[in-house]
């Protein structure tokens, strides 16, 4: 059978195929029996544990010190970081930089000297970060990266550490995503969206499993309490 043949018996076959109708599908309902933050922090503490990840609890006003902990039991000297604005604990950075702990610079040019910036924050283990939301049946948090919110500081580093606010705490996926209609607006104005469910981990075909190889091997969740 010649090439033209081929193609011929092809444009026909396209020309007279029919596409199927999309399938129905029913959300479940936004915030109709939405749990109350308490049993949403449970349940996401819980998933996330169990996915290796660790949660802790804290009010607004400990996060600065347990912050400080953190880096400097795992001898960080400068880590990468969403702007202030972005994070529900305004002077957490603030009590970052007293302890003598560097905010390392996320800026990555377009082109010249984007290489060299990368190379820079190379050694920089530890990023804290905000979150979009956190969903507790799968112990995952939402993040988009954008102006202010460098993507290298959940991506790149091996420890992220994020800072969740209760009312980011959703049931699912579907809850959260119906509570933010303007959700594909939103989008366009960010780099990328990621969903993160605990340390990164890869498995080779004998099913070996790494972590921390295309991400973090440590990720840390601090909820913020409402008392």
């Amino acid at each position: 059978m010649t090439r033209e043949i081929i193609l011929e018996n092809i444009r026909r076959s396209l020309t007279a195929a029919k596409v199927p109708a999309p399938p129905s599908v029913e959300l479940p309902p936004s915030a109709v029996n939405r749990l109350p933050p308490s049993e949403l922090a449970a349940k996401f503490t819980t998933e996330l544990t169990a996915l290796s990840g660790t949660v802790i609890a804290a009010r607004a006003e400990e996060v600065p010190d347990l912050l400080v902990e953190l880096l400097t039991t795992r001898g960080a000297k400068n880590v990468l970081a969403w702007d202030s604005a972005h994070l529900p604990v305004p002077g957490a950075l603030e009590a970052v930089r007293q302890a003598g702990i560097e905010i390392a610079s996320s800026e990555l040019p377009r082109a010249a000297g984007r290489t060299e910036a990368l190379l820079a924050n190379e050694p920089v283990r530890v990023g804290i970060t905000g979150v979009e939301a956190a969903i507790a049946d799968t112990g995952t948090m939402v993040v988009m990266a954008g102006a202010g919110k460098p993507r290298l500081a959940y991506m790149s580093v091996r420890t992220h550490i994020a800072l969740i606010a209760p009312h980011q705490l959703y049931g699912t996926l579907a809850e959260w995503q119906a509570a933010r209609p303007q959700l594909p607006s939103e989008l366009r104005a960010h780099s990328t969206m990621t969903f993160i469910t605990g340390p990164s981990r890869t498995a080779d075909i004998e099913m070996t499993l790494t972590v921390g190889v295309h991400g973090p091997g440590e990720v840390i969740a601090i909820l913020l309490t409402e008392d």
